[in-house]
């Protein structure tokens, strides 16, 4: 296979192949290098969606998102409307909120399939090793780009061999699937189930998925032994071996770009502090990123352009989802705190946070 191509692009999720896409539309030859034997699997997320519009809401200066976010029906699993917060003692708090439950495999796949329609080449099984300056290698190959696009996660390489920030305060999370019939209704719990984040169920056409996620200097045992406890105190029955991530909490890296590379995604910290939520934004910030190497390509234009319009776009609620989560940090210590504070913002203003908006605008 040919090793020289305009842009390199590590990592097959929706950030790695929608950059794809719309690089390889803009006339880019596009390698994708994804580690896992299958794009998409094991699933190791909610795989949860906002419906496009709660996603203009969220996002109001990122434009033209319907074709964006327009997937076959076939993705989707089942449909929610509503959002029901679990406080510690419990007490419930049902907010108004449209979205879905996905294949994600199924999901990545598709992306995957789209940039592959644009052009794009993407190669399974393909552990990158290191980057230096244009050169990417795997265990197999070494690969020569104009342009190296690190989508390679939370604990990004492609990051730290070009140089950039590296993503702080890490949660870790797991996920697993539970067997049986469940509302229509997303549940997040907080309290100590979860310390520091919240316990999930999502729930599917078939059963649930099912999660939790914990902030480290908040916990004192294993996120496996929390999601142990929550089947246990939920009365869930699972199946399948748990699979587990890190996410992001603390917001945009400093820096996401440099001469001749860029991260996006996760391993550019655009994901939501307030919930872990990434899927939306990471296509968004793909898709300029895309569009920015293409015109880099073309007419010299600097990457720094794509620093410039994802922060355009996405850098205010991502900032005040962090700033939610920094306040939120005060009350995660003490149960007693934490639900004075949830009976005190009700449901008004936590529909807010959910929103990435201010909880007292």
């Amino acid at each position: 296979m040919n090793t020289d191509f305009d842009v390199v692009i590590v990592g097959a999720g929706p950030a790695g192949t929608t950059t794809a896409e719309h690089a390889a539309l803009g006339g880019a030859r596009v390698l994708v290098l994804e580690r896992k034997k299958a794009v998409g699997t094991p699933v190791a997320c909610g795989e949860f969606m906002p419906v496009t519009e709660e996603v203009k809401a969220i996002l109001p200066n990122a434009p033209d998102l319907d074709p964006l976010f327009d997937v076959p029906s076939s993705l989707v699993s089942r449909h929610t409307d509503l959002i029901r917060i679990m406080s510690p003692k419990p007490r419930s708090f049902d907010l108004p909120f449209r979205g879905y439950t996905t294949y994600r495999d199924r999901f990545d796949s598709h992306l995957a399939s789209r940039a592959e329609k644009a052009g794009a080449k993407i190669v399974t099984g393909a552990q990158v090793t290191s980057v230096k300056g244009n050169e990417v290698s795997t265990r197999e190959a070494t690969y020569r780009a104009k342009v190296v696009v690190g989508a390679d996660g939370p604990v990004s390489r492609v990051a730290r061999d070009l140089g950039l920030p590296r993503n702080q305060d890490l949660y870790p999370a797991i996920t697993s699937h539970a067997v049986g019939d469940f509302e229509p209704v997303v549940e997040m719990h907080f309290g100590g189930i979860a310390p520091g984040a919240y316990a999930w169920v999502m729930p599917k056409k078939e059963g649930a998925n099912i999660g939790v996620g914990v902030a480290p200097k908040f916990s004192d045992g294993r996120v496996g032994d929390y999601l142990q406890t929550f089947i246990k105190n939920r009365g869930l029955q699972t199946v399948g071996r748990p699979v587990g991530k890190y996410v992001p909490s603390s917001g945009p890296i400093g820096r996401t770009f440099t001469e001749s590379g860029l991260v996006v995604g996760d391993a550019a910290g655009h994901v939501i502090a307030v919930n872990g939520g990434g899927i939306p934004i990471a296509m968004i910030c793909g898709r300029i990123a895309g569009r920015v190497i293409a015109e880099h390509l073309k007419d010299g234009v600097p990457l720094s352009l794509y620093e410039d319009r994802w922060k355009e776009q996405v850098y205010k609620p991502l900032r005040t989802a962090v700033h939610t989560k920094m306040l939120a940090s005060l009350f995660f210590g003490s149960p007693r705190r934490l639900e004075f504070s949830m009976r005190f913002l009700g449901e008004r203003r936590m529909g807010n946070i959910i929103r990435c908006k201010p909880s007292f605008p």
